[in-house]
């Protein structure tokens, strides 16, 4: 489709796939938008929610509104729900922005409460709480630094970041007072621990308390003070320091069975989290 905006100034909308860092995991899709102007336009099947990791000065349409100026502030979040249409020209990005949407089966497993209402409201843009500044904040410094959000991560990032746009719609209950019983706490470490050689998704932590995914994460995050993907992590950068000083297994060997994708990615994780290479690790014993 094209358009012609201004004087002689004409542009064509293409929709989430004219950006080609986009992928699927665990009844999350995602594409992720550079910081290039882009023009923009889809009719979505499913809820959308995209994290604004800079600000963006676009024209706008949503569903049948008139085309207007609007700024997405940085840092903020819009959801667009599903059956609707969206699009925005835009002159000037800053960051992009990451675009999630959800599958009815991961949202059935992450909140009991229905859309229903912010749905028929419409799309809802700049959407601000903290927590969504610091998720936005995350995402940027990751990809500012060339330090890619690999599948996993991303699950984990749309989870939360679905989490905190509902409460900032005001469409999720409060939860529960005690978020995670102790029995149910030790469940979910011992089966992370059992599993760390495979991908553990938003959805296998929720299956094996039989919890929604709110009260896993929230739970998680009260007991530990980390988001559910930084709590695996941590696990896995504890068994790998626990290997590497303990045993004689190669160092690929012990990146595959605490579930790094790679050699190379244990190494820039350990080297983060650590300040050391897998190899110091090893020969100081820091295990």
């Amino acid at each position: 489709m094209t358009a012609t905006i201004g004087r002689a100034r004409e542009l064509r909308y293409d929709g989430l796939e004219q950006f080609p860092a986009r992928g699927s995991y665990g009844g999350i899709d995602y594409c992720i938008a550079g910081a290039k102007p882009y023009t923009l336009e889809f009719a979505n099947e499913v809820d959308v929610i995209c994290l604004l990791l800079g600000d963006i000065f676009s024209k706008a349409k949503f569903e049948d509104d008139s085309e207007e100026a609007l700024l997405f502030h940085g840092e903020t979040a819009a959801f667009h729900p599903r059956k609707g249409n969206v699009r925005v020209a835009t002159s000037t990005v800053h960051h992009g922005f990451i675009a999630f949407s959800y599958s009815n089966e991961f949202q059935a497993s992450i909140s009991d409460r229905s859309l229903d209402g912010a749905r028929s409201a419409g799309s809802t843009n700049n959407i601000r709480l903290r927590s969504i500044s610091h998720l936005a904040n995350y995402a940027r410094e990751r990809l500012r630094f060339n330090r890619p959000l690999d599948p996993l991560e991303i699950n984990y990032l749309g989870g939360l970041v679905y989490l905190e746009t509902m409460r900032g719609l005001h469409s999720v209950k409060p939860a529960r007072a005690a978020a995670l019983s102790d029995a149910e706490f030790d469940r979910l470490t011992a089966f992370i621990d059992a599993e760390l050689e495979s991908d553990i998704s938003c959805a296998r932590l929720s299956r094996i308390v039989e919890l929604p995914l709110r009260v896993v994460f929230e739970g998680i995050k009260a007991r530990t003070g980390l988001p559910p993907y930084q709590f695996v992590l941590k696990r896995r950068v504890e068994q790998a320091q626990k290997l590497l000083s303990q045993s004689d297994l190669s160092i690929a060997e012990v990146a595959f069975r605490c579930g790094f994708s790679s050699q190379q990615h244990m190494t820039s994780v350990l080297n983060r989290k650590l300040g050391y290479t897998p190899g110091q690790v090893r020969s100081k014993g820091l295990g």
